[in-house]
């Protein structure tokens, strides 16, 4: 009787640990981003780019300033597949970013820095050496 005891309490607690464990990552699924919309900015950029290493949270604060600036409808042609509105939001956080500060090379990782607006930083032209 003590072996068929220990047996049953064994099994028990690799049953309870295994369920505990299903449990846990079932419930527990890490999202990076809270937001949808910023989901789903980062996985358009991620397939518009998908040459470059993109820093994870540079992009998250990348689609939410996006965002602030209510360009929902942009995101949604661009996740629609119009070339058009996929090529600016490319464009768009390519600007954003330290990619043509570093030489356009894409064995770095890109970096967000500020969203790009011509209208508030019209001297940020990565092209130009001033000497």
């Amino acid at each position: 009787m003590a072996i068929w005891n220990k047996r049953r309490t064994f099994l028990g607690a690799v049953a309870a640990l295994s369920l505990g464990i299903g449990l846990g990552r079932w419930f527990y699924r890490p999202r990076q981003f809270d937001n949808p919309w910023v989901e789903q900015t980062a996985t358009t950029v991620r397939r518009l780019l998908p040459y470059l290493r993109i820093d994870e949270d540079g992009l998250a604060r990348f689609a939410q300033d996006l965002l602030a600036r209510d360009q929902h409808a942009l995101l949604r042609r661009a996740t629609a597949g119009d070339a058009q509105a996929g090529a600016w939001l490319g464009q768009q956080f390519l600007l954003s970013s330290d990619f043509f500060w570093h030489g356009a090379d894409e064995a770095k990782t890109v970096g967000y820095r500020a969203y790009y607006d011509p209208y508030k930083l019209p001297c940020a032209n990565p092209f130009a050496h001033w000497e």
